[in-house]
């Protein structure tokens, strides 16, 4: 598998997504408002938290089994085995608890919801897969079909009057469409399930189940908690929630390139875990903690200076409740384009247990403090919450990878790159004082100023523009 040109595949499909979804969201927002997205947020996000305990870190664990190259079909077949029996339990709660779904979505959604989680975690099975596969770059196709399905289908039903139920129809239609693609792509047979390798499955799924707890959490604990205060009358509103999750998609723009690399290394690492190729290990990780980082941080100060305008061009004046939290969650994604690049090692070091140990400190740092400070501050303190829980995990991670590796951060670099940010954000602040940005034009105009500040003043540091041009050589070689 050529690492670069499966990061470089899965980035360009991220930007396609990320292009779709804000699309979606731009239109949604200003065509229904902050409301009804408060109404679909919360749906998503309980979509999420349900499907913890109905994967319980099995699709992980089957990536990392089938990555490894031996008895694929059985353990795929183990792993369809061990998936269905508790969706099928949590769907019956679901139901049985349909009047309080009702109130904590403020929508009658339960059989949506229902149907939502089978699709959802059947396709997913598809994706992790693929990625087991060594297939990581295939995935691209299979994971924008979502966001495609959303916009045109939710639009469609927009049009027809659906109001919020057209948000949560669309997404259907766009899993539906992933889980179709997705396992018509998979190459592996499925073979009867065995004992033995449900015992393995679960052996790694034990550990595996809580770091996908902390990116539920991470993802969607806060909307979750904020949907609690709604629920009972307090601290926000559903208007808020609609603003908050607007803040927290456009600042994971920021994230594409990192999470890319992330997917593209955890099998090629587990497979060099296998053979015991250390060095090789260690020589990747600071190459994929670097273009990820040159990227996060110019992203979080141009964020900073710009941020109540990205919010009322985008989305409407109404979200630029989020100003604040918006700068928060940008500041946040500087620890988690390392996390993420460090997480994934871990776990594919065969350390899910570690990277579990850390995991678990950091929800329970998550959920104490989304709890204080979101009764105290609202939507900024979900937004405080999310981002010193992250610090600890990310912290966490580092330390533990470190037992094992050694790991050459490229600190100089980053300090550089620190340097040329600044920069650029005096030079956008200052643009910004003499021009009222008012129109999306604008707004891009000003963004690519600062981009081409950045950009020229990063690149004068000649070890990170020799990285550059080697960064350049798969994109070439990936255009036909």
């Amino acid at each position: 598998m050529n690492l670069a040109q499966s990061s470089l595949k899965i980035f360009v499909a991220k930007i396609g997504a990320a292009i779709l979804n804000f699309l979606a969201i731009i239109i949604f927002s200003r065509k229904l408002g902050a409301a009804p997205l408060g109404t679909y947020y919360p749906f998503i996000a309980l979509v999420g938290i349900l499907s913890i305990p109905t994967d319980f870190g099995i699709s992980s664990a089957t990536e990392k089994r089938i990555s490894e190259g031996a008895d694929k079909s059985k353990y795929l077949g183990t792993a369809i085995a061990l998936k269905f029996p508790p969706l099928i339990l949590i769907s019956l709660l679901i139901h049985y608890s349909r009047r309080y779904v009702t109130q904590y979505l403020g929508a009658d959604l339960t059989l949506a919801l229902i149907v939502a989680l089978f699709v959802r975690q059947t396709a997913q099975l598809s994706v992790t897969v693929l990625r087991g596969e060594m297939r990581v770059g295939e995935t691209a196709l299979v994971e924008i079909l979502r966001p495609i399905g959303w916009i045109s289908s939710g639009y469609v039903l927009y049009l027809q009057g659906y109001g919020v139920y057209s948000l949560v129809y669309g997404y259907l239609v766009g899993s539906t469409l992933m889980l179709i693609v997705g396992w018509w792509k998979v190459s592996t047979p499925i073979s009867n399930p065995t004992l033995e390798h449900v015992d393995s499955l679960i052996d790694y799924g034990k550990f595996s189940v809580i770091s996908s707890i902390g990116d539920y959490f991470y993802n969607w604990m806060d909307v979750a908690m904020l949907s609690v205060f709604v629920a009972v009358g307090t601290a926000v509103t559903r208007g808020e929630i609609g603003a908050y999750e607007n803040a927290w998609r456009l600042s994971l723009v920021v994230m594409l390139l990192s999470q890319s690399i992330a997917t593209a290394l955890f099998p090629q690492v587990s497979h060099w875990n296998a053979d015991g190729a250390v060095d090789q290990i260690e020589s990747v990780i600071p190459t994929a903690l670097l273009p990820a980082f040159l990227l996060v941080t110019p992203a979080f100060v141009g964020i900073a200076v710009l941020s109540r305008d990205l919010l009322k061009i985008m989305f409407g004046p109404e979200f630029t409740v989020a100003w604040f939290v918006l700068i928060i969650l940008a500041g946040e994604k500087v620890f988690q384009a390392v996390h993420v690049v460090l997480g994934r090692s871990l776990q594919a070091i065969d350390r899910p247990d570690l990277a579990a140990y850390a995991t678990a400190v950091s929800i329970l740092v998550n959920l104490v403090l989304n709890v204080v400070l979101i009764w105290k501050f609202g939507i900024v303190g979900a937004a405080i919450a999310t981002t010193l829980s992250f610090i600890v995990n990310t912290s966490l991670h580092a330390h533990y990878l470190t037992q094992f590796l050694n790991i050459d951060f490229p600190v100089q670099k980053a300090l550089w790159s620190i340097v040329a940010s600044a920069a650029m954000g005096i030079c956008v602040y200052s643009v910004q004082i003499y021009i009222e940005i008012n129109t999306i034009i604008e707004l891009g105009s000003v963004i690519c100023f600062g981009v081409l500040v950045y950009g020229s003043i990063v690149l004068v540091y000649s070890p990170i523009r020799e990285i550059a041009q080697r960064l350049v050589s798969p994109m070439i070689e990936f255009i036909p």
